[in-house]
């Protein structure tokens, strides 16, 4: 990513990061909702006798995923808040 020349340019370029950073952390939380659905239809919906020790081992790593990436999705939020409240470069305060 090539260095901003100025204030404007560096204060532009944060801003389209912060933005990134909301739209990657918003595919996060989609996909970790999108995973526990998935988990949760197969995990009431397959019969007993079709459950396998791999289909219930494969479930519980889905689902420590699904709150991997939830965990990921909120620390994302919290580090989106704080660069929202710091000021652009050569910004008066």
């Amino acid at each position: 990513m090539p260095q901003p020349t100025n204030d404007a340019e560096a204060a532009a370029a944060l801003e389209q990061a912060i933005e990134k950073a909301k739209g990657v952390a918003a595919d996060i939380r989609q996909a970790a909702d999108d995973l526990a659905v998935a988990n949760t239809v197969l995990d009431t919906h397959l019969s007993e006798e079709a459950r396998t020790r791999e289909i219930d081992q494969a479930l519980g790593h889905t689902g420590a995923v699904e709150k991997t990436l939830t965990q990921s999705a909120e620390t994302l939020d919290e580090v989106n808040e704080v660069l929202d409240s710091v000021p652009a470069p050569g910004a008066r305060r």
